[in-house]
């Protein structure tokens, strides 16, 4: 019968465009990266299919949650694949496109934070940018100038998110890096905006110095600026010298955050319902910096982040929909301020075998509504290439939380894994 030839034709179509090029310069690609890892965390909330990364190694747990072990996705990336490719337009101009979708490796399922959330894995959930999308992980199109730089329009990550990435001692791994769980502090604290929609980025390199702009339009009835987002990102690149000063702004943000340990043991949320969500204004802005010696590259920085009360508040309580689950929407009433120190690098003891080492220490300013504390990880991660492909890894991060933000909670916690990880 004619239908079961279908699936050979897709299966030739997609080995057809895994890499396709032209003497004319353009392509178009099909790329990938499987991760997964076998690990145990000390105290956390179920594991969910349904996550970037699958339990929750970094934030605070309640009281009394116990030791996961288990197979988990995405230990030092998200397992994704993806479609992307360019074309020469003559005269230094070039086309792109991006299209990624990340999932789990371990169940097959695509990200859906707010699944999990909704769910009944009594779970809660760090890459809530990702929430069911097809492309959930960036969708874009845009024009490239040799001299003038680029410029894309669709769904990418934040400016921040790209400029923390190459300076995370730890390189945004999932499992040993709080920058690489959850997204958030690529976006002020709040991990929905890791990711912006209609989003317009431009960034161009002149010399040593490189630039990024960036405006996500809230496509909200008439108000303009309601929804919406702006970035801004300054650069220094020479040498073994590098450098890079950032700021984002968004408006009228909706948050998740408020559910992070909310969900005690016995008690899960369940259904469609998210629970309650944080409309929040925020605020943030980066130094950053790394220095390399040989085999030997020093990571560093300094965040400061604020979420501040929207400029267009809801009706408290009112229902919303987030990513097609049901949830109640407050205002958030008080500012809440946190720095973000961190310092580490790596050591490439050979060609195949890196070292890599970090500190975070986040630290939530105490006011008069707003209890402190500070969050300390300690990372340390052995990575092995066996190919240009594929490489193996081991790794440990552990956690200790202060302050009265804290009380009434695991006081420590820490995750140790190995895995392997794959691209195509």
């Amino acid at each position: 019968m004619k239908w079961r030839l279908i699936p050979g034709a897709i299966l030739a179509l997609l080995a057809g465009v895994a890499h396709a090029d032209d003497l004319s310069g353009n392509s178009v690609e099909l790329y990938g990266i499987l991760d997964v890892a076998i690990g145990t965390v000390e105290h956390s909330a179920n594991g969910s299919g349904l996550e970037a990364i699958t339990i929750d190694p970094v934030r605070v747990a309640v009281a009394n949650y116990h030791r996961v072990t288990g197979v988990f996705n995405g230990g030092l990336s998200d397992s994704r694949w993806g479609i992307r490719g360019t074309e020469d337009l003559g005269g230094g101009l070039h086309s792109f496109f991006d299209l990624e979708s990340g999932f789990s490796l371990q169940s097959g399922s695509i990200n859906n934070a707010a699944a999990a959330i909704a769910g009944t894995n009594n779970t809660t959930t760090g890459a809530s940018a990702l929430d069911g999308q097809l492309f959930n992980r960036g969708a874009y199109v845009g024009l490239r100038d040799d001299k003038y730089g680029s410029i894309s329009f669709g769904r990418s990550t934040t400016l921040g998110y790209d400029t923390l990435m190459s300076y995370d001692p730890l390189s945004f791994a999932q499992l040993f890096s709080p920058f690489g769980y959850s997204g958030s502090f690529s976006a002020g604290g709040i991990t929905e905006g890791s990711r912006t929609d209609n989003n317009v980025k431009y960034t161009n390199k002149i010399g040593d110095f490189k630039v990024g702009l960036s405006y996500g339009f809230g496509n909200v009835a008439g108000n303009l600026r309601a929804g919406s987002s702006f970035g801004a990102d300054l650069g220094y690149e020479a040498h073994s010298l590098s450098v890079d000063a950032g700021y984002y702004y968004a408006r009228d943000i909706v948050h998740s955050g408020a559910l992070v340990g909310a969900n005690p043991v016995g008690s899960p949320l369940i259904g469609s319902y998210v629970g309650t969500l944080t409309l929040n204004n925020d605020e943030d802005a980066y130094l950053v910096g790394k220095y390399s010696f040989g085999a030997l590259t020093l990571k560093g920085g300094y965040e400061r982040y604020e979420l501040k009360p929207p400029s267009d508040p809801t009706v408290a309580g009112a229902p919303t929909n987030y990513y097609g689950f049901d949830g109640t929407l407050v205002n958030t009433l008080y500012a809440t301020k946190t720095n973000v120190y961190f310092f580490g690098g790596d050591y490439k003891v050979t060609p195949a075998l890196d070292v890599v080492a970090g500190f975070y220490d986040t630290q939530l300013l105490q006011s008069a509504h707003v209890a402190g504390g500070n969050q300390l990880e300690y990372s340390l991660l052995v990575d092995y290439n066996l190919s240009h492909r594929t490489d193996v890894y081991v790794g440990y991060m552990f956690s200790k939380f202060n302050g009265a933000e804290f009380v009434g909670y695991e006081p420590t916690n820490y995750v140790a894994a190995a895995g392997i990880r794959t691209t195509f």
